[in-house]
């Protein structure tokens, strides 16, 4: 059984924003390649098919997701076709849901893709078995974060219906793009928003993990993604479902107040990551003080795999994600038989995650006796698509 892997296409609604335009011929003739090999049994898209997350704060977009999505499939016509152009020639295509497209329901991309398969799990979230023996395990991964894992339980008080699903990465994802919004990193403010620095507390002080949220935040608006603007003024403009209203930096820069350190948005936040954890089907839950000051340790990051199913599900011998952008091939020890992790990549026009890769995917073999897997990168070389191994190398 051979299954080919992709993610993070995060194909947009508008070409000004979108991070993938110039390698959607790519993609088209990676799959048009695909189909013509007639060597795979099916192709799994591993989330962040489609992309909400990156425009601008104050993006006119449609209120209703529905009309967000199909309008994103429009806006990429021919990928589509291309898809289904897959399915009609008897190829098995799966859809698991990432974070840039956790508010598409299962009903609006059928309508998209007739006959795609859906491996959700709920709101937001999916995972996918298959193999030859059911030991090769799929997810997007973005659970495991804080930043982008489906939240439920915050910001109810600004629903006008309906339940709220959207993370803190959403914000910061806006944020970020009211300053990149061309997509590059060249004409940075000279003179950031100045903000008062709350004093770090003692470990064992009570709002210490609220303060290590909080750096997090402060670091972003003063250093990663450095605002110009009041730091009250209303410009980020959401309009997701039910999920409506203006907001500022102060409405998600945590402060300090006489009863905690805080924010309007995503209140306590990192008080309720344990139950969100459990919500979202964490197998194995991670502390926040841990998770938080380790939230960028790619060395944590490969701990995911072996924590979640190598050591809790015997049966899985191959685990693949998404979300990272990073193609990864990595085999682990002590389990009496091998166990590989992979991370297929993604296909966005510049990798800032990994720049030496783009439009990579995995290849999974599985037998009744072995699974192998194998990352390659696509290369067009005149009009000819081929398809070099990478696996050495990022292994």
């Amino acid at each position: 059984m051979k299954t080919v892997i992709i993610s993070d296409l995060h194909l947009g609604i508008d070409d000004k924003y979108a991070e993938t335009i110039k390698n959607r011929p790519l993609l088209v003739s990676f799959l048009e390649k695909l189909i013509n090999e007639k060597e795979i049994d099916e192709l799994v898209i591993n989330g962040d098919f489609f992309d909400q997350w990156v425009l601008p704060a104050d993006y006119d977009c449609p209120e209703d997701t529905d009309a967000f999505y199909k309008a994103c499939a429009k806006n990429n016509e021919e990928v589509m076709g291309a898809f289904k152009a897959l399915m009609k020639a008897g190829i098995k295509l799966v859809y698991i849901p990432g974070n840039h497209d956790m508010t598409m329901t299962g009903e609006t991309l059928d309508e998209i893709l007739p006959g795609i398969t859906q491996a959700r799990e709920g709101a937001g979230l999916g995972s996918y078995r298959t193999g030859e023996r059911g030991e090769v395990l799929i997810e997007h991964s973005h659970r495991y974060e804080l930043f982008c894992a489906p939240d439920c339980l915050s910001n109810k008080e600004f629903m006008e219906y309906g339940e709220p699903i959207l993370p803190l990465g959403f914000f910061f994802s806006k944020i970020g793009m009211s300053l990149v919004g061309d997509g590059s990193f060249e004409n940075m403010p000279e003179n950031p928003i100045k903000i008062a620095e709350i004093e770090k507390p003692a470990k064992d002080d009570s709002d210490y993990d609220a303060y290590l949220y909080y750096k997090i935040w402060y670091d972003v608006i003063t250093s990663m993604f450095p605002a110009e603007r009041d730091p009250d003024e209303k410009f980020v403009k959401v309009r997701v479902d039910g999920f409506k209203g203006d907001f500022s930096v102060k409405d998600i820069l945590p402060e300090k107040h006489a009863d905690g350190i805080y924010a309007k948005l995503y209140k306590n936040v990192q008080g309720r990551w344990e139950e969100l954890q459990k919500l979202n089907g964490v197998k194995s839950p991670v502390d926040v003080r841990h998770h938080i000051e380790h939230i960028i340790d790619q060395n944590e990051r490969m701990l995911i795999p072996k924590r979640q199913y190598f050591d809790v599900d015997e049966s899985i011998d191959l685990v693949v994600f998404g979300h990272s952008h990073i193609p990864i091939y990595k085999e682990y020890e002590g389990y009496g038989r091998k166990k590989i992790f992979v991370n297929e990549g993604s296909w966005l026009d510049i990798n800032y995650s990994a720049p030496e890769y783009k439009a990579t995917f995995a290849l999974v073999e599985s037998t009744k006796d072995w699974t192998n897997a194998k990352v390659y990168k696509c290369e067009m070389t005149g009009e000819e698509i081929r398809f070099v191994d990478i696996t050495e190398k990022i292994s």
